[in-house]
């Protein structure tokens, strides 16, 4: 009788990304619901539908899991932001804010599990994982958009980096009150509330 030596099955590069891309995603079901801290490896593994070995192979623990995540979810928004450029190119900014307000509540509507995540970062790391995201933030638009920011007629003496910058911000922030927590921070709806925003970019607040 011919003994036959016994191999383990290997799983494909295709099957681990798909086994690394679900972990993921149950981490995030579970991290928006819980927090960072309410949720074990264990919940993980098991709203994965996998093993507590199979998250070990690819993480060394749950915050490297956490950082993996918020990374992956950065660099969606980072490759979500065309249709932001392309606002800039159109000359919405800064001729055009309501339109341009209207882009980025588009923005935060797509990408609310990253920015909600940032939340938790915050309240339970102080911010640790994103800040890098944020640090220099200007930086990163005027590279990433060029010329045609760089070219923007914005106010006298005024970056155009740092001006649209605010106005992203500014924006993201409104979107997150109303999206995320529901709250109407101006009292209108959410057509009034950009044209609102739009109006004292434009106009200014001193007389």
């Amino acid at each position: 009788m011919n003994e036959r030596s016994f191999v383990m099955p290997t799983l494909s590069t295709h099957d681990l990304a798909a086994r690394k891309r679900r972990i993921e995603d149950a981490a995030l079901k579970l991290f928006l619901k819980q927090g960072f801290h309410g949720v074990g490896l264990r919940d993980v593994a098991k709203t994965a539908k996998v093993s507590l070995g199979n998250i070990y192979n690819h993480y060394e623990g749950k915050e490297p899991l956490f950082t993996a995540l918020l990374e992956r979810l950065y660099a969606e928004l980072a490759a979500d932001t065309g249709p932001l450029l392309a606002a800039v190119q159109a000359g919405h900014f800064p001729d055009d804010l309501v339109k341009l307000g209207r882009v980025i509540g588009a923005l935060v509507e797509r990408n609310r599990a990253y920015l909600t995540l940032v939340y938790v970062d915050i309240a339970e790391f102080g911010g640790v994982h994103v800040r890098p995201h944020y640090d220099g933030l200007a930086g990163k638009f005027a590279a990433g958009f060029g010329a045609p920011l760089k070219s923007a007629r914005v106010a006298k003496g005024a970056d155009p980096a740092i001006a649209f910058t605010v106005v992203y911000l500014l924006f993201t922030n409104y979107f997150i009150l109303s999206g995320n927590v529901g709250a109407r921070p101006f009292g209108l709806g959410e057509d009034a509330s950009i044209e609102a925003l739009a109006a004292i970019l434009s106009k200014g607040v001193l007389r």
